[in-house]
């Protein structure tokens, strides 16, 4: 495999560890706005959870099954 990018031996960034991860964000959100922008889209949050039987995400495509699990009895859990 080739690389796609070469970085020069004497090579000294501009940004510290910190500010490199605040930078990438900062692309990251700027790209997903802008995105978001052109595309008139609007960024919903959608629940992780959903109680069985209530018509969300009932119908899978076939090929996916639904996911399902049984609460445990958390009474004696060390981390309630």
């Amino acid at each position: 495999m080739t690389k796609s990018f070469i970085i020069p031996q004497v090579y000294q960034s501009g940004l510290n560890i910190i500010q490199t991860e605040k930078a990438i964000k900062q692309i990251k959100d700027f790209f997903e706005k802008s995105l978001a922008d052109a595309l008139n889209l609007i960024r919903v949050s959608a629940p992780i959870l959903l109680k069985s039987g209530s018509g969300i995400n009932d119908n899978l495509n076939g090929v996916e099954r639904i996911v399902s699990f049984h609460a445990r009895d958390v009474q004696h859990s060390k981390w309630k």
